[in-house]
């Protein structure tokens, strides 16, 4: 299967994604992907912990490796940590939800429209409801001075992701045509995320798998899983 870096466009070689210690594998949707603008923008305040605590992190999304470089360019993504697969096998490999009527000889566009009402996409409903009115178990989606200060701090405010999600949306209109997949059946392919134990055991130590649009990896139950990963010493140490 051919996944390229992101930064350099070049193949990845087993070195770019397998040292030594425990790594975090996340798979993200398509470039142009609702769900992968939000995913990315978690992980961008993780990314330094999990590195700190000698966790190689890895992301994984659907499109070629221009598309990946101008999606990290748009958000602020580490691009040396971002690959791409332009034919989604590491999707396919991993067992993630290909959507809607995977086999129906119809048009991924037409098989988007269900699942946004939830239908061969659980939970998405909710997730679009839980964005209007808010979550008092989750993280404020706006850290510091902001206009939904007026509702309180410290969980996730009534609109507030919902707001989110409109400028990011926003974001992405005017970029479709530069980030959307070439092969259109990647529209429904879903994503996950995987954190292994370090070498030479890679034990798998946490899985999710997306269920449909918006259900993407708890982030921090994925620091969580990654971080308890003992490390492995390395020969001679």
């Amino acid at each position: 299967m051919d996944v390229y870096s992101a930064a350099s466009g070049r193949p990845a070689a087993p070195s770019d994604v397998w040292e030594t210690g425990p790594v975090a594998a996340i798979f993200m949707t398509h470039f142009a992907d609702l769900s992968s603008w939000e995913l990315a923008q978690r992980l961008v305040k993780v990314i330094p912990t999990l590195q700190a605590g000698g966790v190689q992190v890895f992301a994984v999304g659907l499109g070629s490796p221009e598309q990946g470089r101008r999606f990290a360019q748009l958000l602020e993504f580490p691009a040396e940590v971002l690959f791409a697969d332009p034919e989604g096998a590491c999707h396919r490999a991993l067992g993630f939800s290909r959507g809607f009527a995977p086999e129906a000889r119809v048009s991924p566009y037409l098989k988007l429209l269900p699942m946004l009402a939830g239908i061969g996409s659980p939970g998405t409903l909710l997730e679009v409801i839980r964005g209007y009115v808010g979550d008092r178990g989750a993280k404020p989606v706006f850290e510091g001075v902001s206009p939904f200060n007026v509702l309180g701090t410290g969980y996730q405010r009534p609109f507030e992701l919902a707001t989110l999600r409109l400028r990011n949306m926003v974001g992405i209109l005017p970029e479709w045509g530069s980030l959307a997949p070439e092969r259109v059946d990647l529209l429904t392919q879903q994503g996950g995320a995987l954190v292994l134990s370090g070498a030479p055991e890679r034990r798998p130590l946490f899985r999710h798998a997306d269920r449909g649009i918006l259900d993407t990896v708890d982030v921090d139950a994925l620091v969580c899983a990654a971080l308890a990963a003992e490390p492995q010493a390395l020969p001679g140490a």
